[in-house]
């Protein structure tokens, strides 16, 4: 499992090599007022001190920790490889300022925000200063070898889940993604019942908002919020009495989460979505008039009723505690939802019933006098999610409850594995929802995304062979997508130099919106807003009937060159690609669809907590550019350092998984530019590599006796053999862990 001592020194140097200075490893440099040249003189002092024989501080070879040439006796290995010190003296980032303050204990003026951070005075850099460098070159050297000897060192560490390619020809071995599923193969929400779940779900969405511009000023500041499931490859998710759905004369909605999205929005817009703190019931604002508000009675108490029977809410962050605590102790009982109760041709029988046949079809479920009611401000979808600890420990809890569906076969190891929708503004579409994957993805040969964006792809056909392509497209299924006249389509890329107000597509004579691989939405001689996770499409004709929404498209995938189409087994698309060929793919040579978000001003709690979930402030609907999810990507190659996760595929077939550290503890791992990411891929040999998620995300589990024996920390997970980097070590949920399995025969 060791790699050769040779095969380290030059990962070591090509690592290095990517950064401005190998010898700090830096990335990020801004000079402010000075003078770049002598900066740069600064830089040198500083390579050439830390590397100096005096102080000892040359970089070591590889070293393995751990590893396992067969996990649970299967063909599956894994192996921690390590480089110490790869940066004598790690000053990843580095700021000239007017102003800097400091530690009362430093002998030079620099300041440290963060291990690898730093700021110091332009008066460092003038000749003229007394505090010029080069008049202190005894204390910065002195500085410099404190630093040195203190562990102020950057490190390299990253695991490897590799699978050799004769086991998944063989079938022996599956690497795929593993859809986690928020409603249940019954048709219950499957995290009613469990109050853990609920809570981990209402800090991913604090969380975020609290990140997301000026708001990091006001963390703590809570107002009430509920969620509501979404899953579009459930089976009831567009079954009656959500088949579809004119909201007006030229907009026409289908399935569940479309339907019930729009008629929660109506009600959070008006303040008209209450809920009982003492029963734990939703019901509407007592004058709530559906008519005014331009929505269905019927589909009022639908949406009701959903809430009720798979949705809660947040009785868990800051003051929302107190005044949902009857709530947090009824669902700590562990009481599960109501199965779909819709089935059967009379359905529309049962959903006039629900309203008592009253003169008011709402009447059972509006407010009345001495309720204890609290404004429901924001129903915030989300698709199913987990911690990858719970998907490889749990594994049995969660089939059961329904959160993992059609998994066959012994889970030897995960990742974290595609991008999702995570910051506010990504699902503040109609047809989206937090955690949903962003772009194709391919599950046991059924399409649950089709391509959005153009993205470097992981495919496993059914022979087993596995390939890395950015050569993916749509094949239509539906007659009412494959259009005789002049056609037009448009995906999130397409207007992501533009503000959120400005995304807008049409107006057509007639369009469809398309999410997973089913139509949301029909519209005709309007003009529609692009879905964050989906593609729209329309033409110059109309289309007349019934339409049926489901499995309109599907993803296809050929070979580069030829024009057969590849079976798909699983497939799902990340980016950016890394390695094609053996060679490494500068990201400006991929011609891959990303772009970051750009605000003229910040969020502030006060313009976001009255909004409800489709409602933007003026911040957001003016940005100068609005990005493509996630939205908060950096689009560049070797500036920013972080942890990463990859996947790549050898020579042979064999597929390689890794997770780089990054951010925890930067003595033990820096983590990795995109750059530095592609030259470790290919120091492990790969032919072909992409980036997966990174970040918070990356994460990595291996289900061996080696492996809990091999944490890093103490207080990890058994099982976790990474440094997970969110809140000092915690994991992040997701919503499509990557597996590698050993299948059922």
């Amino acid at each position: 499992m060791n790699p050769p001592s040779s095969d380290s020194s030059a990962l070591a140097k090509a690592f290095a090599s990517c950064s401005l200075f190998p010898q700090l490893g830096l990335c990020k440099l801004d000079c402010g007022a000075a003078d770049e040249t002598v900066v740069h003189q600064l830089l040198r002092f500083l390579s050439e001190a830390a590397t100096s024989a005096e102080i000892g501080g040359s970089t070591d070879d590889s070293i393995t920790d751990h590893g396992v040439n067969r996990v649970q006796d299967s063909a599956v290995q894994w192996r921690r490889a390590g480089l110490t010190k790869i940066f004598p003296l790690y000053i990843e980032a580095l700021t000239v300022s007017a102003a800097v303050t400091p530690a009362a204990d430093e002998v030079v003026p620099i300041a440290m925000q963060f291990p690898g951070t730093y700021s110091i005075s332009e008066s460092v850099v003038t000749p003229e200063s007394h505090d010029f460098f080069e008049k202190n070159q005894e204390l910065w050297t002195a500085w410099v070898r404190e630093r040195v000897a203190s562990g102020f060192d950057g490190g390299l560490s990253y695991n490897v889940l590799e699978v050799p390619g004769d086991a998944l020809r063989a079938d022996e071995i599956d690497v795929r993604p593993l859809t986690l599923h928020a409603i249940s193969e019954d048709g219950r929400g499957v995290d009613r019942g469990d109050a853990a779940a609920q809570a981990a779900i209402a800090n991913a969405f604090w969380q975020t908002f609290w990140a997301t511009g000026a708001t990091r000023a006001e963390r703590g500041s809570v107002f009430p919020i509920a969620f509501l499931p979404v899953d579009r490859s459930s089976a009831f998710e567009f079954a009656e009495p959500f088949h579809e759905r004119y909201v007006s004369l030229r907009r026409r909605l289908f399935g569940r989460s479309a339907i019930v999205g729009y008629a929660l929005e109506a009600l959070t817009a008006r303040r008209a979505l209450l809920f009982d703190a003492d029963k734990c019931r939703f019901k509407i604002a007592s004058n709530f008039d559906a008519a005014e508000a331009g929505v269905a009675s019927s589909d009022v108490l639908l949406a009701v009723g959903e809430m009720n029977r798979t949705g809660f809410v947040d009785a868990y962050t800051g003051g929302n505690t107190e005044a949902f605590k009857a709530w947090a102790d009824q669902e700590s009982r562990g009481v599960s939802g109501a199965p779909w109760p819709y089935a059967g041709s009379d359905w529309n029988q049962k959903v006039k019933a629900a309203g008592h046949g009253t003169e008011d079809f709402l009447a059972d479920i509006r407010a009345g006098a001495g309720d204890k009611l609290e404004v429901i401000r924001r129903v915030v979808p989300f698709a199913g999610c987990a911690y990858l600890y719970q998907v490889m420990l749990e594994t049995e809890t969660l089939k059961s409850r329904g959160k993992i569906q059609g998994l066959d076969g012994e889970l030897l190891g995960g990742t974290n594995s595609t991008f999702f929708l995570n910051f506010p503004e990504e699902y503040s579409a109609l047809h989206s929802a937090m955690n949903e994957p962003v772009s194709l993805l391919v599950e046991d040969g059924k399409t649950r995304q089709i391509k959005t964006f153009k993205r470097a792809a992981f495919v496993l056909s059914q022979a087993g062979e596995a390939f890395i392509t950015t050569r993916v497209g749509n094949r239509l299924n539906s007659d009412v997508l494959v259009f005789e006249g002049e056609s037009a389509s448009t995906n999130y890329f397409d207007k992501a130099h533009k503000s959120f107000r400005e995304n807008k597509f049409g107006p057509l004579f007639f369009g469809a919106a398309v999410v997973g691989n089913s139509i949301v939405e029909t519209f005709e001689e309007i003009a529609v807003e692009v879905p964050p996770a989906g593609w729209l499409t329309g033409d110059s004709e109309a289309f007349g009937g019934r339409i049926e929404p489901t499995d309109a498209v599907d993803v296809l995938v050929r070979r580069p060159g030829e024009l057969a189409e590849v079976p798909v087994r699983h497939a799902f698309a990340i980016g950016p690609l890394l390695m094609e060929d053996g060679e490494i793919v500068p990201l400006e040579k991929s011609r891959e669809e990303f772009k970051s978000i750009e605000m003229n001003k910040p969020l502030t709690f006060e313009e976001t907590s009255v909004l409800s979930r489709t409602m933007m402030p003026d911040a957001l609907l003016d940005c100068p550019v609005r990005g493509v999810p996630p939205t908060r990507f950096p689009y560049d190659w070797n500036v920013t350092r972080a942890p990463r996760s990859a996947i790549g595929v050898k020579e042979d077939g064999s597929v390689v998984v890794v997770v780089v550290d990054g951010r925890a503890d930067v003595a033990h791992s820096v983590g990795a530019t995109l750059a530095e990411l592609a030259v470790i891929m290919k120091s492990i040999g790969c032919r072909d590599a992409m980036n997966m998620d990174g970040g918070g995300s990356s994460v990595m589990f291996v289900n061996a006796p080696e492996a809990r024996d091999a944490k890093l920390r103490p207080d990890l997970r058994d099982g976790i053999v990474s440094l997970p980097s969110d809140m000092g070590g915690v994991e992040r949920l997701l919503p499509v862990p990557l597996v590698v399995c050993r299948r059922n025969k």
